[in-house]
């Protein structure tokens, strides 16, 4: 455990009760079935608080979308960094997020998901299904790869019966927000990756389509190219998703750390069609002309706009239909998680790969046991 997270530790352990003391987890609690599996979060490392803790809010909110409670199982110490985290914060306020220390037992039956391999897991576990999370930059071979989530707030938000809406409405023209700050630019993107930061991106299409360049939205014209700074113009979160459905396209711009962004995922979600230079990213991989837009350097993205301006209608149609197809059969986080959790088969998974940062925090010494359903082997 870090120095910080046992200076912060008197204030942020008291900040993490007052979350978990939520009024609302008691009536949370009896909402749900009785028989509801409970996925279980056994952390002993911090490995899931970077990005503010995000993935373990997008977790919790994926297991609420299959109404199953969560209980998160670490020490005091390790509670008290998650709640200094802004969406450390949000994973423990959920109504059906609960913790229990170290020595106590998850509710029999339980999927517990561990931030390490199961050979280094040393508490007590029974009749209890254990799958090994392994947080990192590539996924290890032969295991299964959880999808890139949405933001936490679009999990909790989504509806199934709002896509079919956002998917069928007219959309038009080509769009990106964000944020744009310095940060967006780092050569790390170059030398770690491979492609363009977002910032190098955002400056390239300016200099040959200025004329065509808006900053607010396309307004239903085919021609407009959408460049919005959030910090200038934020969106709403409860407009983010239509805002996204009413473009045809998304300009899917890297993070600040690693190519992957929730927004890809979240413009996916509602037919529109991903303008991307890290289709590779992607399990399986995005596939030009059929369900994506894909490109090469600035040329490329420069020829990606022309060929766009070309496209008939009936190919722009049939690639939105194609990328809801692929969201629904490989992205869908609720899915995923759900098929995890009532797989009957115990020699189904004992280990996923998260590739949701810039390096690895799991050994490539130790190979999987490589027990992954052919349905959803990275080459599927």
């Amino acid at each position: 455990m870090k120095l910080k997270h046992l200076l912060r530790y008197p204030f942020d352990i008291r900040l993490a009760e007052q979350q978990l003391a939520s009024a609302s987890k008691s009536a949370a609690k009896s909402a749900l079935e009785p028989s509801a599996t409970t996925i279980g979060l056994d952390l002993y490392t911090d490995h899931l608080l970077f990005d503010g803790g995000r993935h373990l809010a997008c977790l919790a909110a994926l297991a609420g979308k299959i109404d199953s409670p969560v209980t998160v199982r670490c020490s005091r110490v390790l509670l008290a960094a998650i709640a200094h985290k802004p969406h450390g914060g949000r994973f423990l306020a959920m109504p059906h997020v609960h913790w229990i220390e170290p020595s106590r037992p998850f509710p029999p039956h339980s999927l517990v998901l561990l931030d390490v391999d199961g050979g280094r897991a040393d508490r007590v576990l029974s009749r209890q299904r254990t799958v090994a999370m392994l947080v990192g930059r590539e996924p290890a071979a032969k295991t299964l790869v959880m999808p890139y989530p949405m933001h936490p707030q679009q999990i909790q938000d989504s509806a199934d019966g709002r896509f079919n809406t956002l998917r069928t409405q007219m959309k038009a023209g080509i769009f990106f927000a964000g944020n744009q700050n310095r940060r967006y630019g780092r050569d790390s993107m170059h030398s770690e990756f491979g492609v363009l930061s977002r910032l190098e991106i955002l400056s390239t299409l300016p200099q040959t389509f200025d004329v065509r360049i808006h900053e607010r939205d396309a307004d239903g014209r085919a021609d407009r190219i959408v460049l919005r700074d959030s910090a200038s113009a934020p969106i709403p979160a409860e407009e983010w998703m239509a805002t996204l459905a009413s473009h045809q396209f998304f300009l899917c711009c890297p993070g600040a750390s690693q190519p992957v962004c929730h927004n890809a995922i979240e413009a996916m979600s509602v037919g529109t069609i991903p303008i991307i230079e890290y289709a590779d990213r992607f399990h399986p991989e995005l596939v030009d002309g059929v369900n994506a837009v894909c490109f090469r350097g600035r040329k490329g993205l420069i020829a990606a706009i022309r060929r766009i301006d070309s496209m008939p209608p009936e190919k722009r149609s049939r690639l939105s239909r194609n990328v809801c197809r692929h969201y629904d059969e490989h992205l869908d986080g609720a899915r995923f998680l759900k098929r995890l959790r009532d797989e009957t088969n115990t020699d189904f998974v004992d280990q996923i790969s998260m590739p949701f940062h810039n390096r690895d925090f799991f050994s490539k010494a130790s190979p999987p046991s490589g027990r992954v359903p052919l349905s959803h082997s990275r080459a599927a």
